[in-house]
């Protein structure tokens, strides 16, 4: 999590994490406390948790939040109050600053010129960095997802009560559950991930939960998706931002092949692939400088994609040249043409009047 963190400069964020998930009881428990102290702490931590993709990073933001507050107390020799005030373990506290201390000294020496220090006003992260934040804690969690248990997959009504507010998790068969300190509770996000279970009072519950998209799944956990072919609708499209295929695809996930929804991802590299990216080549969706010769094709673009396309020769020679060199994006076409500048030319005149020939070499490649 550290190295991924380093690439979109949030070690101070995943330090604090790192530290504080290393050691226990960070926060004094509540749940055999009653009145206003309860009350003041547990209002503290959901505060601390803000909104948006800052709650979704769920109890790491907690923890992240409390270390920053925590560390500009201490710089004003206020932290064994500050710790009394906020239900924080005092000693917790201290040792994760020497953790977090030792964690910057060893990544200072390994990483050149990055000058990482303790911020005792380091600021929260932004919203896209607590998304990325997410994204990297799934990266190092994939075997701790869990999912939450919808009504109707309990058939048994004794078993409803049971499985009510319910997660499953992939190496369990009794529910597990978000505990009432979790500042995700009340949300109750469909996919999280945990640091860990624990056992209270014969129920399972999660802690240090971070809620996640299922679509982040079969980025960083691939070998734990199973995805189906690209699904005929919608048809694959391109985009014109990336210069991808972009396909839709259902699929599951883990052992026990949770369904996943179905989702957009990139085309894989397949004949399919080369014959969506051809059909959007001569489209003029890829170059618009080749709109103009779409109404000359001699046959129309989406015949590439039918099943007998491979009796027309110009529907071969296109995705032949193609696949040769593994072209389903913009940038490797490009990149292609960065050594080759007469690639694809032969191929694509051939879709063309022998009186068009002269004009589309004249601006080839047509970038």
């Amino acid at each position: 999590m550290l190295a991924l963190s380093h690439q979109f400069n949030l070690l101070k964020y995943m330090i604090c994490m790192v530290a504080a998930l290393s050691v226990p009881e960070v926060l004094i428990e509540t749940r055999d406390m009653e009145g206003p102290t309860k009350s003041k702490w547990l209002q503290t931590r959901r505060y601390w948790a803000g909104i948006g993709n800052n709650l979704l990073l769920g109890d790491p933001m907690v923890l992240i939040r409390a270390i920053g507050t925590a560390e500009y107390a201490g710089s004003k020799g206020k932290l064994l109050s500050f710790c009394e005030e906020n239900g924080l373990r005092y000693k917790a506290m201290v040792e994760i600053r020497k953790l977090r201390q030792q964690l910057t000294n060893e990544i200072n020496l390994n990483v050149p010129n990055l000058n990482l220090i303790i911020d005792p006003k380091m600021p929260l992260p932004t919203d896209m960095e607590a998304k990325l934040l997410r994204q990297i804690v799934l990266a190092g969690m994939v075997n701790q997802v869990a999912r939450k248990v919808s009504p109707d997959e309990v058939k048994e009504d004794q078993d409803k009560a049971k499985w009510k507010h319910a997660y499953r998790t992939p190496e369990m068969e009794e529910p597990v559950f978000m505990h009432s300190s979790c500042v995700l509770r009340k949300i109750s996000p469909e996919w999280v991930v945990y640091q860990e279970v624990y056992e209270t009072n014969g129920k399972m519950y999660m802690r240090g939960v971070t809620a996640i998209e299922p679509e982040w799944l079969p980025k960083f956990a691939p070998m734990l998706c199973h995805l189906s072919e690209p699904l005929v609708d919608p048809p694959p499209r391109y985009n014109q931002g990336t210069g991808k295929i972009i396909c839709r695809v259902s699929g599951t996930f883990g052992k026990a092949g949770w369904a996943l929804p179905a989702m957009d991802i990139e085309h894989p590299l397949t004949v399919d692939g080369v014959k969506w990216f051809a059909y959007f080549f001569l489209e003029g969706q890829v170059c618009p400088k080749l709109e103009r010769f779409v109404p000359s094709l001699l046959t129309t673009p989406g015949s590439i994609t039918k099943s007998w396309a491979r009796l027309i020769p110009r529907t071969q020679a296109i995705i032949q040249t193609l696949q040769s060199q593994g072209v389903v994006s913009k940038d490797k076409l490009v990149e292609i043409w960065g050594s080759d500048k007469k690639f694809l030319l032969s191929a694509y005149q051939k879709w063309l009047p022998e009186s068009a020939h002269a004009e589309v070499a004249q601006i080839w490649p047509p970038l």
